[in-house]
């Protein structure tokens, strides 16, 4: 196994540095306490500004708190971000697993959690590096995200690159770009005027655009985020790449990054070359999808442009289908799913008002793996793909990405430790 990147490897923020974040908490701050009155003012729709469904202040996750904790704007706290992070990812990176029924926002530092940290890469992110190394085979350098050693980046070193789940789960996203001959429309547009737009919608912590950037130094990047979230990924791309431009609100950052409050999306009206969302949209309300495709059609996309988005269908969990509703709205549908192949987050699919063409390229999938059945538990088994899944036996097949989904909700584990797996299986079969 390659060596560990601890917390103690990170390139420490710079007292310069530190004034810059804290510049950006009290903003992303203020943006939050302005948005009850400028949605009155402007007549927006608080069924669309609002945080709702799975960012409702009342859903059961850590959003909030965690954008308290951070907002202080705490060198320690700032420092260890990327720790702070799970919603975006549904991964605990410190524990090194699932994140459900963890507790990230409050998190406390100090050597042991470094100690511990160690103990548990070692002992569950040999499948996350396997993962990886399959999903890079043969994939030019350009293509292989490469998060940076800093705001507390943990993981093991390969070929230069600190990899753990979430390096997986951005890696798929890069493939699925690179894969589907996007990448190479994307360079024509750039050769054709010299840059590329792109607006990514729920940005996360930042991720997929500093691997645009990365790859795309003409790029001129957009995120349209809840004020709450945007602190993260404001945070993370202004800190981890000072040499590009930024800006927030209707502001324009040529070839740069750009941040608007998603209570703003209404007033930005231009087009762009590549809309982007992954994951946040079946979290949303109907309503706030159906607001968004009405966006897409009527400025985002009106030259041409595309939407790849990729998103699961959290119907069981009562939330949304992006993927269904999307094609009530948009009559070009390009799906990336292949025949036989897994994906981590939900069918990849691009979406466009008017024909176009992308001409595919030889990408490995790696992504979940085969499945295989691990043990018998009772009513559940226990399987493993890219990680460990306590399944009960009536959702149907032992594959977790084919269930066949009941009327309730089904009772899921996953995690990259068995022996956790089964602890809750246990638990579940008392109660």
């Amino acid at each position: 196994m390659q060596h560990t990147i601890l917390l103690k490897d990170n390139r420490r923020l710079s007292d310069r540095e530190l004034l810059t974040a804290r510049s950006i908490c009290d903003e992303a701050v203020e943006w939050v306490q302005e948005r009850p009155e400028y949605i009155r003012r402007h007549g927006i729709d608080p069924r669309f500004a609002l945080p709702d469904a799975n960012w409702s202040y009342d859903a059961p996750n850590e959003f909030v708190q965690l954008f308290r904790r951070v907002a202080e704007g705490d060198r320690q706290t700032l420092s260890h971000m990327r720790g702070l992070a799970p919603v975006f990812s549904g991964y605990n990176l410190y524990q090194v697993q699932c994140s459900e029924g963890l507790i990230a926002a409050d998190l406390e530092f100090g050597e042991e959690l470094d100690r511990q940290i160690e103990v548990r890469l070692n002992e569950c992110n040999e499948i996350h590096v396997k993962e990886w190394q399959q999903l890079t085979y043969r994939i030019p350098r350009r293509f292989i995200y490469s998060p940076p050693g800093m705001l507390g980046e943990i993981g093991h070193d390969v070929d230069g690159v600190i990899v753990n789940n979430d390096t997986c789960t951005y890696q798929e996203r890069v493939n699925l770009i690179y894969g589907s001959g996007l990448a190479d429309w994307l360079d024509r547009r750039i050769e054709a005027t010299g840059e590329v737009k792109i607006c990514e919608i729920g940005g996360g912590y930042g991720a997929l655009g500093h691997w645009f950037k990365q790859a795309y130094p003409e790029a001129s990047y957009t995120i349209i985020d809840l004020p709450e979230s945007l602190l993260f990924s404001r945070l993370y791309l202004s800190l981890t790449r000072p040499d590009v431009r930024t800006s927030a609100g209707f502001s324009q950052a040529p070839r740069g990054f750009r941040f608007i409050p998603n209570y703003l999306a209404e007033g930005l009206t231009e087009p762009f070359d590549l809309v982007i969302n992954t994951l946040s949209m079946s979290e949303m309300s109907e309503f706030q999808v159906r607001r968004y495709a009405e966006l897409l059609k009527q400025h985002w996309l009106a030259e041409g442009g595309l939407f790849f988005e990729q998103n699961q269908d959290n119907r069981p969990v009562g939330l949304q289908c992006a993927e269904d509703l999307f094609a009530d709205e948009f009559p070009r549908r390009l799906s990336l799913k292949t025949d036989g192949q897994r994906y981590r987050n939900g069918n990849p699919n691009i979406w466009s008002m008017s024909p176009f063409h992308l001409e595919k390229r030889p990408c490995p999938a790696g992504c979940c793996g085969p499945v295989e059945l691990i043990e018998d538990l009772g009513e559940f088994n226990l399987v493993r793909s890219s990680v460990y899944w306590g399944l009960r036996k009536d959702l149907g097949p032992t594959d977790p990405l084919t269930l066949e989904f009941k009327d309730e909700p089904p009772c899921i584990f996953a995690g990259t430790s068995a022996e956790a797996i089964k602890e809750k299986v246990c638990a579940t079969a008392r109660v």
